[in-house]
């Protein structure tokens, strides 16, 4: 299986919305340095996910991977799930710093979930 990094995956976003380098770490309150590293990433946390989710407009979560097991070796395997982003990132603007934390725990829970039903 092809290893499939997140980070070229926001790369690609970002250079087919034209935007600079600058201007992509200004939406998401980053340096130009902590943006080129996220482009060197494996994977990110699902905070920064939804941050750079909602800079891009686009649904980054249908294109995390989760590990599956097969043969006792750990490999990854993709999740897609369908979400009408539009949607989703005007909801999360319209609610409490509160009911954002409980979102993205619940996220969370939702990937682990995945993950156990993958072994």
């Amino acid at each position: 299986m092809v290893n499939v990094f997140i980070g070229r995956i926001i790369e690609q976003k970002v250079k087919e919305r034209n935007l600079s380098v600058a201007e992509f770490a200004k939406r998401i309150h980053r340096s130009r340095t902590t943006v080129y590293d996220i482009f060197k990433r494996k994977s990110v946390d699902i905070d920064l996910l939804l941050i750079v989710s909602e800079a891009l407009d686009y649904d980054f979560l249908t294109e995390i991977y989760l590990p599956a097991r097969q043969n006792t070796e750990h490999k990854r395997a993709f999740v897609v799930i369908e979400v009408d982003s539009s949607q989703v990132l005007s909801g999360l603007k319209e609610i409490s710093t509160q009911e954002k934390s409980d979102i993205k725990i619940l996220l969370k829970e939702k990937i682990k979930s995945k993950i156990e039903k993958q072994n």
